[in-house]
């Protein structure tokens, strides 16, 4: 099963790349990770240290090599350099079910640019003409009005409510449930 697939480690469309996550980016996760504007609605919470960070690209990493979880850095290219602006991940991947869950977080910097809904087409592509998978999901917290209008842009389908879902910061909170199918 996992033979038929093809491993996308970099992919752009226009100025705006997806490439896997490497050991240069401990000290990005690190100085991102610690803004509680973006990990208000993360199930990874601030980021506590450098180590902290060291150890999470460290597991990120060993995921992508064992195929059950492929993490993107974000970058736009402008002249000749290219700026990180944020990380999407293809995460619980199920071979068998050929299914994944997505998640992405954005720098406050770059919202309302439409990179968002750039970096969710490039997803789309690398889960499912790549990977061959024949859905994605993403659990997003009722009170995380961005990502909803994100998934929705993206025609990813509402399914229902998860009550006390995601434990974010030590609080529960309820998270809808947003589907995309392989029509191909």
């Amino acid at each position: 099963m996992i033979h038929e697939i093809d491993i996308v480690e970099e992919i752009n469309d226009g100025n705006l790349y997806l490439r896997k996550i490497s050991k240069e980016d401990i000290n990005f996760f690190y100085h991102s990770l610690k803004d509680k504007e973006i990990t208000s609605f993360l199930s990874l919470g601030p980021l506590r240290s450098y180590e902290h960070s060291k150890r999470l690209v460290k597991n990120y990493l060993k995921s992508w090599e064992k195929y059950i979880q492929f993490n993107y850095i974000i970058e736009l290219k402008e002249g000749g350099n290219f700026t990180k602006i944020g990380s999407v991940s293809l995460w619980n991947i199920s071979w068998l079910h050929k299914r994944s869950g997505l998640g992405i977080w954005i720098l406050p910097s770059s919202w309302n640019r439409g990179y968002g809904t750039k970096t969710i087409k490039l997803i789309e592509k690398i889960a499912f003409n790549h990977l061959k998978l024949n859905r994605l999901e993403a659990h997003v917290a009722i009170e995380n009005t961005r990502s909803l209008k994100l998934f929705n842009n993206c025609d990813f389908k509402e399914e229902g409510l998860l009550s006390e879902y995601l434990n974010i910061n030590g609080f529960f909170r309820d998270a809808i449930i947003y589907s995309k199918l392989n029509l191909k």
